[in-house]
């Protein structure tokens, strides 16, 4: 099976495309085929899965994996098929490779079990604390990847949660945003990978900095 590059990840050539999208826009409910339209769509759906998701999930949830998944269902459902199922193919970015597909389901399961039981109900008052449990949740997350569109996304809302299981409010992540600051990005990007090696403590200092700005 060949790769190619599909915006911003390297996936299987045969996947299934909209078609007219010039391989650009997955397979989709709403037959959009410009990856801005899509972009358009996901985001205006984020904005209400927002704010189901905050009141589905009380301060005293103990997060799962199977509410992972519904959490990218209660986003994506009216858009793509694949909404809060995980990914069947294999996935790169920028030569760094995530979970292999056939072991994301396994490795979600050692997620629920390993950091979400620990990490949740996140009720932490000692910044140090929560930004640990909110560093390390969400790396091991991204690390894995396990759906096919919206992991960043997803992580950043469970992020939220957690937060305002601490009661704080959604943070505010526009230091570690590609497109307002790119430097910031490739920080973030560089302490994901530094947690490849268990070497959490940068991308606990990027949410110690995230929790600081958004207070």
């Amino acid at each position: 099976m060949t790769e190619k590059k599909s915006g911003r990840y390297a996936v299987p050539a045969d996947e299934d495309y909209e078609p007219g999208s010039n391989n650009e826009v997955l397979k989709n409910y709403l037959s959009i085929k410009s990856q801005s339209d899509m972009e358009v769509m996901e985001t205006k759906e984020l904005e209400r899965a927002e704010e189901d998701v905050s009141e589905l999930f009380t301060e005293d949830h103990k997060f799962t994996a199977d509410n992972v998944c519904k959490i990218h269902e209660l986003w994506l459902a009216n858009i793509y098929p694949f909404a809060g199922k995980y990914r069947t193919v294999n996935m790169a970015k920028g030569g760094f490779s995530f979970a292999a597909a056939s072991r994301v389901e396994a490795l979600m399961f050692q997620l629920e079990r390993n950091f979400l039981a620990k990490y949740t109900p996140c009720n932490y008052s000692d910044m140090k604390q929560l930004a640990y449990a909110l560093g390390i949740v969400h790396v091991e997350f991204i690390l894995i990847h396990p759906f096919r569109e919206g992991n960043g996304r997803v992580a950043r809302l469970l992020a939220d949660l957690m937060a305002m299981q601490a009661k704080m409010p959604p943070l505010n992540y526009a230091s570690i945003d590609q497109t307002e600051n790119p430097q910031g990005f490739d920080r973030y990007i560089l302490a994901i990978h530094a947690s490849v090696d268990e070497n959490y403590e940068p991308i606990v200092e990027i949410f110690k900095r995230l929790l600081e700005q958004t207070i």
